[in-house]
């Protein structure tokens, strides 16, 4: 896997470009081979207006043959650095890069912390990554993630405010905010600042060799990122282990302001996270528990899952028992001393319940028994800052009621105000959001189009396997390889509790392939895993998972086999209530939403890729008319 950019060229041929009036046309096509679906308009706007401040400097500088790499994804996931300036350092011609981040803005003021800053004066603004720390942020991404770039290049950073003079950002100078940064690293230049932004350019880059530094950059290999399982116990207990790009640094730097800004008595508010499969809801779960605790805050993370929470407990346990103390579950709170912890951090927020008391979560039909207090309101209520994750999408059983308009309502009902930060960018399925809005409009979720073509990707594999065998054939070659694997189906057949001695009943049988289940059972036992642990244990590989098992966990290679609840007939999908084993799923009122759901979170736990096979011959066959490779 290797960087990639929607342009390259010199700063001289981008000039003639821009002159001739195709640099537009040239970016819209190369966003269409390389992304496609719909492109921002903001960002044609961006495009248009900012790239040539940059390119003109360089020309005025006798910079004309530096690299300009315009639209860099950046190695872990989609997000994209608007321009990487390549060549060499003029002291001793070392590779050379420059980060540059275009703003359009006028002016910005400060936010509740020195790393995010307003753009709006409205009642309830949406805060954003102070720019420095946002090329900061991208700076750090390339050195981590690209041996290269760590062992051989000066990387320095320039933020680019060409429409706004500089008494309009007074108000977010690092100075004046108490911002921590490397001035001799990050430059931030206003419309007023060219003669210096010109002097800065000249004073790290030459353009010398600056061709095949480029290439070198490019073709660089890139470190895969590590799972949050791997690293989490180095996350909770010692250190930040994972970079936090755009959204994803908003929120989590939001969250510590609101701390921060909690214990000088403001007003109690929800901090409210919302991002589909790989947005990185659980990274920022995970960093800021470890950073919160790290700085005596007393905060808690809690999830409505048992497999994941005990496998968060398993990691961190090997390192701090007590940092392994900080998880729990959703209905540890049902007698919770109002605001007897800091910050509640709930994981998984689609998975909340409607009350904590079990026996109350209980059903007739269509007509629920439910009483009590609501469990929102019990989370809400137990923290001082409490932070909920979600994605509306995840909701697979009967009973799960958690969704952006509950805990808006909940709020609301307590007067408390609510601030909501969307995720979008991905970091799991080869950063390839593109993967995600396929197996959406695939499965009707979301979406008007209905089933797309299959279009390759550079980061990420998908196939279609004839069979079960030869998905778990592929599968077992690329654990050999290194990678993790594991394959989940759709809840359709029984699932047997263990015999006596712990081995498994292979209940799940297709034609004359059988596979048991994952364990059921609480502890390991002949060396088979118990279910908590199936998603990362090593002899987790060979038994099937289920969404409960797969719900919040992420491997290399996800095979993912449909049942017969789901099939496709010709025009549209059919739901089939009887071919479904799941009895928290069966009878309830949306079950084909369900149904739908479930194959969406087993189909996006791949971070490199995805293997599909369904039962249904006609459902297999609509998978390969699309266009995915057969295996």
């Amino acid at each position: 896997m290797a960087s990639r950019c929607l342009y390259q060229a010199t700063a001289s041929e981008l000039a003639a470009l821009i002159s001739a009036g195709g640099l537009l046309q040239e970016l819209r096509r190369s966003y269409g081979e390389l992304i496609g679906g719909d492109l921002n308009p903001l960002e044609v706007e961006s495009w248009r207006n900012s790239i040539p401040t940059v390119v003109d400097l360089l020309l005025e500088e006798g910079l004309g043959d530096v690299q300009v790499l315009v639209e860099v994804k950046t190695p872990i996931s989609d997000v994209r650095i608007d321009m990487v300036l390549v060549g060499s350092y003029p002291d001793n011609g070392q590779m050379s890069l420059v980060v540059v981040e275009n703003k359009q803005w006028q002016w910005a003021t400060p936010g509740p912390s020195p790393e995010l800053v307003y753009l709006s004066r409205s009642p309830n603004p949406r805060p954003h990554s102070h720019p420095i720390r946002q090329v900061w942020d991208y700076r750090q991404v390339l050195i981590d993630y690209i041996s290269l770039v760590r062992r051989s290049a000066k990387v320095h950073c320039i933020v680019n405010m060409h429409n706004a003079i500089s008494e309009n950002l007074a108000a977010i100078r690092p100075a004046t905010i108490g911002l921590e940064y490397d001035s001799s690293l990050v430059r931030m230049f206003c419309s007023d600042h060219r003669d210096h932004f010109k002097r800065t350019l000249r004073a790290v880059l030459s353009p010398k060799k600056a061709s095949d530094y480029a290439q070198e950059f490019l073709e660089a290999p890139v470190r895969p990122t590590e799972s949050l399982m791997t690293v989490v116990n180095e996350s909770v207990c010692r250190r930040s282990v994972f970079p936090l790009l755009d959204e994803q640094r908003d929120a989590y730097e939001y969250v510590r302001a609101a701390v921060n800004a909690s214990k000088q008595g403001a007003p109690k508010e929800v901090v409210l996270i919302v991002g589909g499969p790989g947005t990185g809801k659980s990274v920022i779960a995970v960093e800021l528990l470890g950073t919160l605790n790290r700085q005596g805050v007393h905060a808690v993370h809690a999830t409505g899952s048992k497999s994941f929470t005990l496998t968060l407990r398993d990691n961190v346990e090997k390192v701090n028992r007590r940092a392994a103390r900080s998880f729990s579950y959703f209905n540890s709170y049902i007698h919770a001393t109002p605001h007897n912890i800091d910050v509640l951090i709930c994981d998984e927020a689609h998975r909340i319940r409607e009350t904590s008391d079990r026996r109350r979560n209980t059903y007739d039909g269509d007509h629920d028994r439910r009483q009590g207090r609501p469990q929102v309101q019990e989370l809400i209520e137990a923290a001082a800052v409490p932070v909920f994750l979600l994605d509306e999408h995840q909701l697979v059983r009967r009973g799960e009621v958690g969704s952006v308009q509950l805990i808006h309502d909940a709020a609301a009902s307590m007067g408390i105000k609510v601030q909501q930060i969307d995720l979008r960018h991905q970091f799991r399925c080869g950063g390839c959001p593109e993967y995600v809005t396929w197996v959406e409009q695939l499965l009707g979720l979301g979406w008007e189009d209905g089933p797309q073509p299959w279009r390759p990707l550079e980061t990420f594999e998908l196939y279609v396997a004839r069979t079960p065998a030869i998905m778990e054939e592929f599968l077992r070659a690329k654990q050999a390889e290194g990678d993790s694997a594991r394959m989940a189906a759709g809840f359709c057949w029984p699932w047997t509790d263990p015999r006596s001695n712990g081995t498994l009943v292979e209940d799940v049988q297709i034609g004359d392939w059988h596979r048991p289940w994952n364990s059921r059972a609480e502890r390991e036992k002949n060396g088979i895993p118990p279910s908590s642990l199936w998603a990362t244990h090593p002899a987790g590989f060979g038994q099937i998972g289920c969404i409960y098992t797969a719900q919040g966990f992420e491997y290399d290679y996800a095979g993912v086999i449909f049942g017969d609840d789901l099939t496709w007939t010709g025009q549209d999908w059919q739901t089939n209530r009887r071919a479904n084993k799941d009895t928290e799923v069966q009878g309830a009122p949306r079950f084909g939403e369900l149904v739908r759901n479930t194959y969406r979170v087993l189909a996006t736990r791949g971070m490199s890729g995805a293997v599909l096979h369904s039962t249904d011959p006609s459902t297999n066959r609509l998978f390969a008319q699309l266009g995915v490779p057969v295996l």
